[in-house]
């Protein structure tokens, strides 16, 4: 399966032009149709994204629902989502790709599961909007797309606080629509904070200067531990809500910690693997290439 760590890589993969920013891409989809790939297969990015689909054949699947016969819908990817899609070159509307850097621009300790916690996990259903809707979405996303062409000071703050304003739009639809199905809202929220909760520990124990170094964050029990469940219960919760096992949530952490130090900073890897509460630097190794198919220092070279 196709991994993208970067949105210059994303951009490549599917076959459109390279992006303007490195932690943000606004695009409309008509534009995309003239080179982007009609058929991706299973792939996962590492960044969040919001879509507003407003007509077009095929589907696009992310987690474990498609946008296949709906029209004006809403639709999200979160990290590591599997995504893929079959359509034909007549899709209209736009999207907007983020990092969680993007996210934190105004403010480091603000994580996006706090605000957006529907962002957090892969079984969020397609929003279907209305008309009014529609229309605001639509002068939204122009809006941003406009800024994003700019080469002129503070476009990225104007198109972080569109993608806010959207991000809010969604979330307060997201619970409209939620109670309107009756999908067990009380107990699916509760869950959906469970996890919330347990990404942003999994973000905030990976911290060795902080003095937690009898800390063991690779085990599932530590973090149930902290949450106050057990942990086949944490586990459970996991599936239910994000299709992946809590260790492969932070496994996906580690990875990514993991290359982004490899690539941004000269620290060895036998540093890097102790920042990462490894003991022992080949366990590090093996733990990498298992999730890469490359050894930490072969995907430094690269």
């Amino acid at each position: 399966m196709k991994h993208f760590s970067t949105l210059k890589e994303y951009c490549k993969g599917i076959n459109i032009s390279p992006p303007k920013w490195t932690d943000c891409d606004v695009r409309s989809f008509k534009e995309n149709m003239k080179t982007v790939h009609h058929k991706m297969g299973a792939h996962k990015h590492e960044f969040y994204a919001l879509a507003l689909k407003l007509d077009g054949s095929g589907y696009a699947k992310t987690g474990n629902y498609s946008t296949k016969n709906l029209r004006a819908t809403v639709f999200f990817n979160s990290p590591y989502q599997i995504a893929h899609w079959e359509i034909l070159p007549d899709w209209e509307g736009y999207y907007i790709m983020f990092t969680e850097d993007f996210f934190r621009r105004e403010n480091h300790r603000k994580r996006i599961g706090q605000d957006f916690p529907f962002l957090m996990v892969d079984n969020t259903v397609p929003l279907e909007i209305a008309k009014d809707d529609t229309n605001t979405f639509i002068n939204i996303f122009k809006e941003s797309l406009a800024e994003h062409h700019k080469d002129e000071e503070f476009a990225k703050d104007i198109v972080f606080n569109y993608t806010r304003s959207l991000l809010y739009r969604v979330a307060r639809m997201f619970k409209n629509q939620s109670q309107k199905k009756n999908l067990k809202f009380t107990q699916r929220n509760n869950d959906i904070a469970v996890i919330s909760r347990f990404k942003n520990l999994i973000e905030t124990s990976f911290r060795p200067e902080l003095g937690f170094e009898n800390a063991e964050p690779h085990k599932v029990s530590f973090y149930a531990d902290n949450l106050s469940i057990h942990p086949n219960h944490l586990n459970s919760i996991s599936k239910r809500i994000t299709s992946h096992s809590a260790s492969e949530l932070i496994y996906g952490h580690i990875l990514s910690l993991a290359k982004s130090r490899l690539s941004n900073t000269n620290k060895s890897v036998k540093e890097i693997a102790f920042e990462l509460y490894y003991n022992y630097p080949n366990h590090f190794a093996k733990f990498f290439k298992k999730q890469t198919g490359l050894t930490p220092s072969t995907f430094r070279k690269r």
